[in-house]
């Protein structure tokens, strides 16, 4: 019966891992921006940066988002 229940864990650490691989914490996508936090949580708010819910109080950012501000120069502002 335990080994049921140890697969059971491991099967969800792997979905969690699934599901949470691409996204970064706000915390790693300032360090790839060099901004801070607080920032990265307003580029989320405004929509610059994808975020995902991944609990109650855990939020994500997409790698894919950090990378494409980094490549536009990731001072969040329109080049126009």
């Amino acid at each position: 019966m335990a080994i049921a229940g140890e697969r059971q864990t491991h099967h969800c650490q792997e979905m969690l891992m699934n599901e949470t691989r691409g996204l970064l914490r706000r915390s790693e996508a300032a360090a790839r921006l060099a901004v801070s936090e607080r920032t990265v949580r307003r580029w989320g708010a405004a929509g610059l940066l994808d975020e995902r819910h991944i609990g109650p109080r855990s939020v994500r950012v997409t790698e894919v988002s950090v990378e494409r501000l980094v490549r536009a120069g990731g001072d969040g502002q329109d080049s126009t």
